[in-house]
């Protein structure tokens, strides 16, 4: 795919991954929420809980998997931004946790919990 078909197709799955939150209880709060370190796809609210939702689409069964595409770094690069949100909202303190949602071959995948913040990172 081109550069801006990648686009379009992210932010197709990204709508399809809002739409699927939705059904399922969750109010989306914000999008493309971006720092110099970082970006979140979607942030959302289910009940007190404030969740940061990482979406990977996936055209073809050929490329990695989503899952091992949420790397260590890849992890930082969810839990500053999110950090930095919550400050920024003057959420600190809140409840809040990060999922994955995936799609891949026509079906789609939410992990809740799919990681937790290091000890490290602080509000």
């Amino acid at each position: 795919m081109g550069n801006s078909q990648t686009r379009s197709f992210g932010y197709w799955g990204e709508e399809t991954a809002a739409r699927y939150l939705e059904r399922r209880g969750l109010r989306v709060v914000d999008r493309h929420y971006r720092q110099k370190w970082g970006e979140i796809d979607l942030i959302c609210r289910d009940r007190q809980t404030w969740v940061f939702v990482e979406v990977k689409a996936r055209s073809s069964h050929f490329q990695p998997s989503a899952v091992d595409s949420i790397t260590l770094a890849k992890r930082k690069r969810l839990i500053r931004p999110a950090l930095s949100y919550l400050k920024c909202k003057r959420l600190e303190g809140c409840a809040m946790r990060f999922d994955l949602v995936l799609i891949e071959a026509g079906g789609i995948q939410w992990i809740t919990d799919a990681f937790e913040p290091h000890s490290h990172y602080t509000y």
